[in-house]
């Protein structure tokens, strides 16, 4: 019995010393990180804090030039899933920015941010960024391009998983010019190595730095967007800004509440935009893009506002108002890429309309297309199968000639007579001029005169490769025969 009760003393005595000396442990931890951190001259931090329960580290003030010129005025991470031998050390996760060191952390919190990237030429900031579930593997470091710090950057996103963040108050300037972006805040859910399966942003604007933003969105909604691609193509050392970078893939996504200076200067609104694209199989997949309550309405101020105004007002018009619908198709199984249907429409004013589709759609061709690089197209067996235009005229035409007509102080038909005979003289440099391209224009021309609904068909036989588009070009080219266009005129 005394035996037990000095040996349950003595667990006592030792429990108590080790809580003792935890606070003792957590600042010769937290001096060592400091150490650690500013070492070498390349970073410094005011403060650090440590607290090894809640495997918890929070840095103040914390700056660095590596790759970049990073600032951090808070920077807390808890629930570090990071060896406890580790810290005591001083060498936690991030210090010294170290590029390539994984992590785990149940929440991580950022204040005052602001990245310099003086290669890239751009320069990023944020109030507040907050990170649930983050899960970072480890990635190769190792570069020897240009731009590290963009490339180092992508690496880690495509190493990267979270639950869960949010950020407010972001500002990017866009690199090599004076263009600026803001975001009030965004919420990405299910982020997976650059694909992210929601997000959420509010007060989206861009224009010129101290400047009114040229437009906003107040509202943003995306889903199943994929940047995985983009990633891969600015991990490379051969990557530069402007490069290819890869193709986007985007589920869904919708934006409403357009405005901005550059609107307000012209009257315009928008009542909003979206985008669905649906998957058949792995290889068919059907898109559509619409634009919906488009109005031109141009205010009495301002020197564009008055100029739109006067050229409305002379086609008899107060405001114009369109809508923009465009669905394809990607048949990746048949070596197809089809525009289904792409309308613009005016009510009351007029339509078109175009479609078009690819053919012979090899695995160059899709490379092409997924990794953004055009050059690739020359190497494509892929070709223009064919292409349909149709222009279904109500009252746009005439209210045009008639706008001229008041300008020019002119007579309508005068008017009218001047455009159909421009367009039967047409001649385009290094164009030969045949008998089927002179049959078109005459078509194009009547179109001019009577109105109606003017269709303008390419079929080329045999389709028309990429590498053969250069010689169009080529001066005598044959425009007519090589693709195949024929015009007609109906009411």
């Amino acid at each position: 019995m005394r035996k037990g009760v000095v040996a349950l003393a003595v667990v006592v005595v030792l429990v108590g010393a080790a809580v003792a000396a935890v606070p003792v442990l957590e600042r010769h931890a937290a001096a060592e990180i400091k150490r650690q951190i500013e070492q070498g001259g390349g970073a410094t931090v005011d403060e650090v804090s440590v607290g090894l329960f809640e495997r918890k580290i929070k840095l103040l003030n914390l700056k660095s030039r590596a790759a970049a010129e990073v600032s951090v005025g808070r920077w807390e991470a808890s629930g570090l899933a990071w060896p406890l031998s580790e810290l005591l050390r001083g060498r936690v996760p991030l210090a010294g920015w170290r590029w390539g060191d994984p992590l785990q952390a149940r929440r991580i919190e950022l204040e005052a941010v602001s990245v310099v990237d003086r290669a890239a030429g751009s320069s990023a900031s944020m109030d507040f960024l907050g990170v649930d579930d983050l899960s970072l593997a480890r990635y190769d470091a190792a570069y020897d391009g240009v731009f590290p710090f963009a490339a180092l950057t992508a690496r880690a996103l495509a190493a990267l998983r979270v639950r869960r963040l949010e950020q407010r108050n972001a500002r990017l300037t866009i690199p090599g010019s004076s263009e600026t972006l803001s975001l009030g805040s965004v919420v990405v859910e299910g982020y997976d190595r650059g694909f992210m399966a929601s997000i959420v942003m509010a007060g989206l604007g861009g224009g010129p730095k101290d400047a009114p933003a040229s437009f906003s969105i107040v509202d943003v909604t995306l889903g199943g967007f994929d940047l995985g691609r983009v990633f891969t193509a600015i991990s490379s050392p051969n990557w530069y800004p402007g490069g290819p970078t890869g193709r986007i893939h985007l589920d869904k996504a919708s934006a409403t509440g357009f405005g901005g200076d550059l609107l307000k200067r012209y009257g315009v609104t928008l009542a909003g935009a979206s985008l669905e694209t649906s998957r058949e199989s792995d290889k068919v997949s059907h898109s559509r893009l619409r634009i919906e309550g488009f109005v031109l309405a141009p205010p009495l101020r301002g020197l564009e506002g008055m100029s739109l105004r006067l050229a409305l007002q002379s086609m008899g018009l107060k405001e114009i108002k369109a809508d923009f619908d465009c669905a394809g198709t990607e048949n990746r199984g048949r070596g197809e890429l089809m525009l289904d249907r792409c309308a613009l429409v005016g009510p009351g004013l007029g339509e078109v309309e175009l479609t078009g589709r690819i053919v012979n759609a090899d695995p160059v061709f899709w490379s092409a297309i997924d990794e953004g690089d055009t050059m690739m197209l020359a190497d494509s067996s892929a070709a223009l199968g064919s292409a349909r235009l149709v222009v279904a005229d109500r009252t746009l035409l005439e209210r045009s000639l008639r706008a001229v007509a008041t300008f020019s102080s002119q007579p309508v038909a005068v008017v009218r007579a001047n455009w159909a005979r421009e367009v039967r003289r047409y001649q385009p440099a290094g164009v030969l001029i045949s008998q089927a391209m002179t049959q078109l224009l005459e078509t194009v021309a009547r179109f001019v005169e009577v109105g109606g609904t003017l269709t303008i068909d390419a079929k080329p036989e045999p389709p028309l490769g990429f590498d053969r588009l250069l010689s169009l070009t080529s001066p005598g080219a044959d425009l007519v025969s090589v693709l195949g266009l024929s015009a007609v005129l109906s009411k």
